[in-house]
């Protein structure tokens, strides 16, 4: 399938989870109101060194982003004054990211591959991912305190998918650690790793 490529620095999508950003550089303000408008999938491209973003000729690969990325279908919030944009990125699944497509755009279109993930949690790592619900709630009734928003939180957080993805979105504060969780296949594998993770202390508090 084509999606639209958002290339962003530390920034991971997971599937089931809602990402806001601000947008306000014209080329992507043009890509997210096309992309809303002709209801196209956009995916989230993990650039870890900045340095290395170069321009791409349709054909080849974008080598400055992490192959495998978060997509999802965004919604416009906020259309303020100044043309910038609010939006959710709504994350829906997982793709591999192929080549760049000659659309004429002034932003990335390139061939996305959506890679099948096994969603279904082992019984013996309920308790795991209890543990890791615990921590997310004591984590969001900290940091949202409008209780508005915890509530709707909350009732998004039932699935391990939505479990994992909040946690490791907002918990795990190394980069290169979302983006590694994003890159397992296996619900059962993403848990176990950031329970480890949780033993370990590697998390925000």
């Amino acid at each position: 399938m084509e999606v639209f490529l958002f290339p962003l620095v530390n920034v991971t999508l997971f599937p089931r989870t809602t990402k806001p950003l601000n947008i306000f550089e014209p080329r992507y303000l043009s890509m997210i109101k096309e992309a809303v408008e002709t209801q196209t999938p956009i995916a989230v491209g993990f650039i870890e060194d900045p340095s290395k973003v170069s321009s791409v000729r349709p054909g080849e690969k974008v080598p400055f982003v992490r192959e495998v990325a978060g997509y999802g279908y965004a919604q416009i919030v906020e259309e303020r004054l100044n043309g910038t944009l609010l939006i959710f990125l709504q994350g829906q699944g997982k793709l591999r990211l192929g080549k760049v497509l000659d659309r004429g755009t002034p932003y990335i279109i390139c061939e996305g591959q959506i890679i099948p993930e096994k969603t279904i949690l082992e019984p013996e790592l309920r308790g795991e991912l209890n543990s890791l619900h615990k921590i997310l709630t004591r984590w969001i009734h900290t940091h949202i305190p409008d209780p508005a928003q915890r509530d709707l939180f909350m009732r998004n957080m039932i699935q391990p998918e939505e479990i994992v993805g909040s946690f490791a979105s907002y918990l795990v504060r190394d980069y290169d650690l979302q983006q590694m969780v994003l890159e397992y296949d296996d619900i059962n594998e993403k848990v176990h790793f950031l329970h480890r993770l949780m033993e370990s202390n590697e998390l925000t508090t």
